[in-house]
């Protein structure tokens, strides 16, 4: 297989999460609780959405993944980022009568 590889840009506009407080100060970092992902492009945008900032992002991808175009990842979830569903059951006594 070739140790070649292509490249694709895109252009990440992300948001910020805030705490979800009324009033609460947008100029400490210590207030943000997150960021999302609200557009991708494939050039920079000449009106990003307000408040977000604009990422440009480059992914190198071996050129074999495309031929034939078959690309297959393997995504490994660990346990503690899983919510289990518990399973109830009720039990009957099998030898008690029903009337």
């Amino acid at each position: 297989m070739s140790s070649s590889t292509v490249k694709a840009t895109a252009f990440l506009q992300i948001e910020p999460e805030w705490s979800p407080f009324y009033g609460v100060d947008r100029d400490d970092p210590a207030n943000l609780r997150g960021a999302k992902v609200v557009a991708v492009t494939q050039k920079r945008s000449k009106q990003p959405r307000p408040g977000t900032v604009e990422i440009k992002v480059t992914f190198e991808v071996p050129a074999g993944a495309f031929v034939p175009l078959h690309p297959e990842a393997v995504v490994i979830i660990p346990e503690e980022m899983t919510t289990p569903h518990p399973v109830v059951v009720e039990a009957a006594d099998a030898n008690e009568e029903t009337r």
